[in-house]
């Protein structure tokens, strides 16, 4: 039977609660019954990597990861920063957290405050590194500054989410062991650099997600998105990658295991 691994989600969201029939369970109930087997909620706060703990302590096959979102970062009253990143390190323990994230850089908005975001995104590389825990990166119109950390921190290893990168950092992380992983935009129709970075990608590098409840797919756009909808980025990376869909899904669904520590055998 084909399986399905959502390597990122965000089930602790709002938008759950208000949106979705049957609220954060209904959506994952939903989710499990469509062949989605394992998922991992990503916090972006100290709210929401706690609701992520509680998530993956309700569902035998929900993980979490804890960490401070980068915009998050420049909302953290001067001086409170660093009893944030000890909490984090402390969540960060708790069974079931299987990575540090998500955590980098964001440049998008206009009152992005860039020393804040560096700080917090090599405080936090810092945990990752002590605990012996992967990263889930989040960057947007900063790579260049996120690769220029990642490099001061070559110990650390994780997982590039919904990566929309170029192929030369694919080659260059890859020979470093870290994962890129793919969501709904790679089936847009425009999209071209994603889907040539997705076809590129090492067959035991690739993983995929929805970013739930953000980013849906075609033929979902519009909608709020859940792990259900996987099966529509499956699909469109298959077809790059001139494999079937179950196969596919095999092979994200073994990295994305391997990327973050989780025994494959416990899903059979």
């Amino acid at each position: 039977m084909i399986r399905f691994f959502d390597s990122h989600a965000h089930y602790d969201d709002q938008r759950f609660k208000n949106e979705f029939p049957g609220g954060t369970d209904g959506a994952l109930d939903y989710s499990f019954e469509n062949n989605v087997r394992a998922i991992v909620n990503s916090g972006s706060n100290l709210e929401t990597s706690y609701n992520s703990i509680l998530l993956s302590q309700k569902y035998a096959n929900v993980f979490a990861t804890v960490g401070i979102h980068p915009t998050d970062s420049q909302y953290i009253k001067k001086g409170e920063l660093e009893t944030s990143f000890l909490k984090i390190e402390e969540m960060a323990k708790t069974e079931k957290v299987v990575a540090i994230g998500e955590i980098g850089l964001d440049y998008h908005y206009d009152d992005t405050v860039k020393e804040v975001q560096k700080y917090s995104f090599e405080a936090q590389l810092d945990i990752a590194e002590r605990l012996n825990l992967p990263v889930v990166i989040h960057t947007r119109d900063a790579m260049g500054d996120t690769l220029d950390i990642l490099d001061k921190h070559k110990n650390v290893r994780g997982i590039f989410h919904s990566f929309n990168g170029s192929t030369e950092i694919i080659s260059q992380y890859t020979k470093r062991g870290w994962y890129f992983s793919y969501s709904g935009p790679v089936t847009y129709k425009n999209a071209t650099n994603v889907k040539n970075a997705a076809r590129y990608t090492d067959e035991d590098r690739i993983m995929i997600e929805t970013d739930a409840p953000y980013l849906p797919p075609v033929p979902k756009r519009g909608e709020i998105n859940v792990s259900a909808f996987l099966r529509y980025t499956c699909e469109v990376i298959a077809e790059l990658r001139e494999k079937s869909l179950m196969e596919t899904a095999e092979i994200t669904f073994n990295n994305s295991c391997r990327a973050f520590g989780i025994d494959p055998s416990m899903f059979m």
